[in-house]
């Protein structure tokens, strides 16, 4: 059985740039609704938006390039991946920053813009990041094994199991949102506010169960593959330099053996790269999500809920500056990519 519950239970009311989100009645808030404000029109409205333009042209440059070149390649098809699920939340996120400006809620329209986003936006945007982050812990996974075994690493990593593995990343993280949609959905709604009827989110009777579900599965996605890319991430960066020193200090073919190729060495710095760049800018949401487990009070109904808005739009800001310089990172790392992106778009303009 259906019902309309408070919208401020998920802080999903609209707003007008001079109201609130939610009853701030409770004086022990540390940033006011007007700072909140600020911010979120700053980092999502204005920066967040122009850098989702620019990684999403990013990673459509990208896909082209990946498809020319052939996914039979682990990496490739990894590398495709990442840039799949980066365009998706990139795209997601385009919609997710218009429906939190507020100068939106001020918009006479049917939509409640601030309800409809946490089904078809925030949710689906986070569970985006979560694939690309899974994804580049399988990559970096990859690349040590790459060095441990490397004359089994194409037995060992093969186009179908690479394939298999990346479609149950996806699977896994959308089906993580099931207990989401089971308690919240759209539908119309009467605002006795504005005497009208928009369209908004209806929830059921055990939301509050399905949604701490939701994000515990989360949580635990989120942090756990954090820390599968800080572990591997760091076992390539000790391997890399173990691996350069016998390079140079080998005297015999099993001592050559041992050292990296020149090859090798460049897929392994590019795999480093992306996944320091990955470590850096989800490090925010990751700590965000730690310290909501521990201190209830920073979270979206809690006491602290505008510090909680502030810090994620940050996190949301760092989320689209991941997913939007891969395309620069590739450029500049992969003499490969670089090669065949400008047979792609560069000869064709000088040929005309």
């Amino acid at each position: 059985m259906a019902s309309r519950q408070n919208s401020s239970m998920l802080n999903l009311g609209s707003h007008d740039v001079g109201s609130t989100w939610m009853d701030n009645a409770d004086s022990g808030q540390l940033l006011s609704d007007t700072a909140r404000n600020v911010f979120i029109l700053v980092n999502h409205g204005v920066i967040g938006t122009l850098m989702c333009l620019f990684g999403t042209v990013g990673n459509c440059l990208n896909i082209v390039v990946f498809l020319r070149q052939g996914l039979r390649k682990s990496m490739n098809l990894s590398l495709f991946s990442i840039s799949v699920s980066d365009f998706l939340g990139l795209v997601l996120q385009i919609w997710h920053n218009f429906c939190l400006n507020p100068y939106v809620g001020q918009i006479e329209s049917p939509l409640d813009f601030m309800q409809i986003q946490y089904l078809t936006a925030g949710w689906p945007n986070v569970t985006a990041v979560r694939i690309t982050g899974w994804t580049t812990a399988f990559m970096t996974l990859e690349r040590c094994l790459s060095i441990a075994m490397p004359l089994k690493i194409k037995q060992v990593i093969t186009f179908s199991r690479t394939l298999f593995i990346i479609t149950v990343i996806y699977v896994l993280n959308v089906t993580a949102l099931t207990p989401l949609y089971l308690s919240a959905y759209l539908a119309w709604y009467h605002n006795p506010g504005q005497n009208s009827t928009k369209l908004g989110v209806l929830f059921t009777a055990n939301t509050l169960e399905m949604q701490g579900l939701v994000f515990i599965f989360h949580a635990t996605l989120s942090i756990a593959s954090f820390i599968f890319v800080l572990i591997f991430t760091a076992i390539l960066v000790l391997k890399l330099k173990q691996k350069s020193k016998w390079r140079k200090q080998a005297t015999h073919d099993n001592d050559q053996n041992e050292a990296l190729s020149t090859r090798e060495r460049k897929t392994v710095l590019l795999t480093i790269a992306v996944a320091f760049v990955l470590i850096v800018c989800y490090t925010p949401a990751v700590v965000g999500s730690i310290t909501t487990t521990i201190a209830p009070d920073f979270g979206i109904n809690g006491r602290q809920a505008n510090v909680f808005h502030a810090v994620y739009s940050f996190a949301f800001l760092l989320h689209s500056t991941n997913s939007s310089i891969n395309v620069a990172v590739y450029y500049k790392m992969s003499s490969r990519y670089r090669q065949t992106f400008q047979e792609l778009f560069f000869k064709k303009k000088t040929n005309k």
